[in-house]
């Protein structure tokens, strides 16, 4: 892709507060995605030329579409996703530290700046815009969607989500008041199930070509039949509630192992399971042949650091057991499989290009062009599930 110019409004007084006094020299913006690539938001890279140096951003900005604004609920999910960087990623890093804790959460990228418009109202309009790290510039990229993680990446990021889980949720056992605060932060989303209801005769096609699936498809709660199971405690805390791969970036040493690892796109921030992040992602993102084989350890290892990260903090993990853990996942199944489902299907291993795909006539071009790879992953999904006893009406 050509690398587009673009222009953002009085980007330079955005700029003052991280310039950390040194003139601004030129700023340089092109698009990072390709119109159309990215429904949910415009991204923009900003290189910033410095009396003393670069900064080297990325500006996240509102869809261009009305449609996908409105589908977005832009009005609320742009500020959160600004206050989750600007106001509870550093809250979370002060109440660890407070706790003794010296290597704090660090899975995010780091936050430069945010506006929501140009004329100081509460609307959020064209002008608004997030400024964050480039993460590419610092040696981290996304994954190739189709390929999934394998174990040793998996792990890592899984510590990674056990803390952003847990430290929320220290704080809510510790200070409910703080948390309170917090809570305005986030939304419950609501799924567009006009959209998710076309694609319902080709699952329900997809899950009967499977012998042993077949007959557990009166079993499933697909998207179009129920809402998100509600929060039991004291399991509650933030959850991402987006979190594939597509919403993770990793850098890898030279043999291809994932070091590090930072989450993006908070706009569905929310009040929820851990388990619901933990179910969604580990089947939307992970490869198959790693979720048959150790599908029971990665719950192990995710459990491990969650109640691990809680005793840091000098909480009781009395009620946050193994078992209590397990239960709450089959809890949360309920609403779960049915949106990994179609995000497997429809989305993760979609090989229609936003390009070409013109909603709503080519519905079926994505459904028939579903891949055998992602119907094994769901087959997997199912089988998995019905042994644990976590499908359910």
């Amino acid at each position: 892709m050509t690398a587009e110019p673009v222009e953002i409004a009085n980007i330079r007084d955005l700029l003052a507060d991280v310039s950390a006094g040194s003139r601004i020299i030129g700023v340089e913006t092109t698009r990072l995605t390709a119109p159309g690539e990215n429904y949910g938001s415009l991204m923009l890279r900003l290189d910033v030329r410095l009396a003393g140096g670069e900064l080297r951003l990325v500006a996240k900005k509102l869809p261009t579409e009305e449609l996908f604004q409105e589908s977005f609920n832009v009005q609320v999910t742009f500020k959160n996703e600004i206050a989750m960087y600007q106001t509870v990623v550093p809250l979370l890093q002060k109440f660890q530290r407070e706790n003794g804790v010296v290597d704090v959460i660090d899975c995010f990228p780091k936050f430069y700046g945010a506006r929501i418009n140009l004329d100081g109202s509460e609307v959020v309009d064209e002008h608004a815009v997030l400024l964050l790290e480039n993460l590419v510039a610092n040696g981290y990229k996304n994954i190739n969607r189709l390929d999934g993680f394998d174990l040793a990446s998996t792990e890592l990021i899984l510590k990674d989500l056990a803390e952003f889980h847990a430290v929320p949720l220290a704080l809510k056992l510790k200070k409910p008041e703080v948390f309170a605060g917090l809570k305005q932060y986030c939304h419950d989303y609501e799924f567009p199930r006009g959209l998710v209801s076309m694609y319902f005769d080709s699952t329900k096609r997809i899950i009967k070509e499977n012998e042993q699936c077949a007959p557990l498809i009166d079993k499933i709660n697909f998207l179009t039949d129920v809402d998100r199971s509600p929060v039991v405690e004291p399991f509650g805390t933030l959850v991402h509630c987006d979190l594939w791969c597509n919403n993770t970036m990793q850098r890898f040493d030279a043999a291809g192992v994932a070091v590090q690892n930072k989450f993006l796109d908070f706009q569905f921030l929310a009040y929820g399971s851990p388990a619901s992040d933990l179910f969604f992602f580990l089947w939307t993102s992970v490869r198959c042949a790693v979720l048959k084989e150790h599908f029971e350890r990665l719950l192990r290892h995710y459990h491990q650091h969650f109640v691990g990260t809680l005793a840091k903090l000098k909480c009781d993990v009395g009620d946050f057991g193994y078992d209590a853990f397990l239960e709450d996942i089959k809890r949360h199944c309920r609403f779960e499989v049915g949106h990994s489902i179609n995000f497997i299907l429809y989305v993760v291993h979609n090989v229609v290009t936003k390009e070409e795909f013109k909603f709503p006539d080519d519905i079926e071009k994505v459904a028939s062009s579903v891949t055998p790879k992602a119907k094994e992953i769901v087959w997997t999904m199912l089988l998995e599930c019905e042994k644990r006893n976590w499908l359910y009406k």
